[in-house]
């Protein structure tokens, strides 16, 4: 508890933007670091760990969900920069690794874990099977591995079930009410490579909820990590790329415009430096000195990809942002 008020008076009061530091490196350089840190994260017992702690100098256990975005990452890398992939991994099939270490941590119940550590008896989260489904989706579609296939099915079975009538997740979450709209859009695909419409209807009672959380100006509501805090940036892009990745799946003009008018009030209190704050509250105000990387990245994806469907100028937001990524940074 007390850590957590420290962090709140310092995130809140301490202006730490003018301790970052710019490195000129080139884009595929940048790729090139990151994927030889991924390779070190590489447990022997299989999968990706969790985190490093730099105070007792290890790796923690390898997380599920986390596996399952990466494997989203190193097909996307290998498939438009194989060069920059071939100089890291080789031969290595390290795409194929991660799969089935992560396959291998789904319960007979069909769920995979919620956390990192004792993978048979920890509680499972409605968000982290999305993502892992949204993991081994891409995969199936990479390789036409049937397992990969079976396990999505399996997983998302047991959403299905835990589901509430009014489309929501109560159970098995945090309080991400609306930003498992992500789950929504990995059923939604799922539905859509399967032809099993039970999943693109559970997908869509998601969004159809999670779009009466969104207010005027687009904030989408009920979505800190516990009840009483704001949105940070990480979750609000959460949200808004679930929307969106539902939207592009079924072609649903009205989602995609709900992500629009998120990003419109985004460039409202993006600085001219292209620095954001990293949380926001209902009226898009912040008094926060710090930026979220994590969300910062995800606005990135999720802007460029709503240029991509729009065409709109609205990318110049993610372009600022993008680097801010690379150089103005405040991790946390």
């Amino acid at each position: 508890m007390l850590t957590k008020i420290l962090n709140k008076i310092r995130l809140q009061y301490l202006d730490l933007s003018s301790r970052t530091v710019s490195v000129s490196l080139s884009d595929e350089k940048r790729m090139e670091l990151a994927l030889e840190w991924f390779k070190n994260s590489i447990l022997k017992t299989g999968g990706s760990s969790a985190k490093y702690s730099m105070l007792f100098n290890k790796w923690y256990p390898a997380y599920p969900e986390t596996n399952g975005f990466w494997l989203n990452t190193l097909i996307a890398l290998k498939n438009n920069h194989a060069a920059v992939f071939e100089s890291v991994f080789a031969d290595r099939k390290i795409i194929d690794e991660v799969a089935q270490w992560l396959i291998s941590t789904q319960r007979l119940d069909g769920t995979f874990p919620g956390s990192y550590g004792d993978y048979a008896n920890q509680p499972p989260r409605v968000f982290n099977n999305g993502q892992i489904i949204l993991g081994l989706s891409d995969y199936y579609a990479y390789t036409k591995y049937t397992q990969a296939i079976e396990a999505c099915i399996k997983s998302a079975d047991w959403l299905c079930r835990v589901q509430s009538e009014d489309g929501s997740w109560k159970q098995f979450t945090l309080h991400q009410l609306s930003s498992n709209t992500r789950t929504a859009w990995a059923l939604i695909r799922l539905g859509n490579i399967t032809g099993e419409k039970k999943y693109t209807e559970a997908g869509k009672k998601n969004i159809e909820y999670a779009l009466t959380l969104q207010n005027d100006k687009g904030y989408f509501t009920q979505n800190g990590f516990e009840e009483s805090s704001f949105n940070t940036t990480h979750t609000l892009a959460y949200a808004a790329r679930g929307v969106l990745g539902a939207g592009i799946e079924l072609q649903n003009d009205k989602w995609i415009s709900a992500v629009r008018k998120t990003f419109d009030s985004l460039l409202n209190i993006l600085k001219p430096d292209g620095f954001l704050a990293g949380e926001v509250t209902e009226n898009f105000e912040t008094p926060y000195h710090y930026c979220c990387l994590t969300g910062n990245c995800q606005l990135c994806v999720t802007g460029f990809e709503l240029y991509r469907v729009t065409g709109e100028k609205i990318c110049r937001c993610c372009q600022q942002l993008n680097q801010l990524c690379k150089n103005k940074t405040i991790a946390i």
